[in-house]
């Protein structure tokens, strides 16, 4: 991939001041159960709970959605964010809201751009050893 310019700068410092902070806090918390079965038996009720998560999965989607056509240099993208970690802490609930709303295409620019993430993070791990 092409090295980062200032644009490519410039679109993530413009992404990291729409960062909902305060909803990944929550997703990084003790506070939040990653499993969405047990999460919903304890807290189904939880509105704020459930729009937190929702914040932090359509601003993932967003940027997997400018990843996926090619408008997010990849090296900039994956060495400022760790999406497949974010993904894996919250994949279950995207998972089976994908499938409660039966809607396959549902968070899937997000799931994409976390596989991409684990195979650049692999290319990088071999090219530094």
């Amino acid at each position: 991939m092409a090295k980062p310019t200032y644009e490519d700068a410039d679109v993530m410092l413009r992404l990291m001041q729409m960062y909902p902070a305060e909803d990944a806090g929550y997703i990084w918390s003790d506070e939040f159960i990653p499993d969405y079965a047990e999460f919903e038996a304890k807290r189904s009720d939880d509105t704020e709970a459930h729009g937190k998560l929702r914040a932090i999965l359509g601003w993932y989607e967003s940027i997997g959605t400018l990843y996926k056509y090619g408008l997010l240099n990849e090296d900039l993208l994956f060495d400022w964010l760790a999406i497949d970690a974010s993904w894996d802490r919250v994949k279950s609930h995207a998972l089976a809201w994908r499938q409660e709303m039966g809607n396959v295409h549902m968070y899937e620019n997000f799931e994409a751009m976390a596989e991409a993430n684990v195979d650049w993070t692999a290319r990088r791990d071999r090219t530094a050893a």
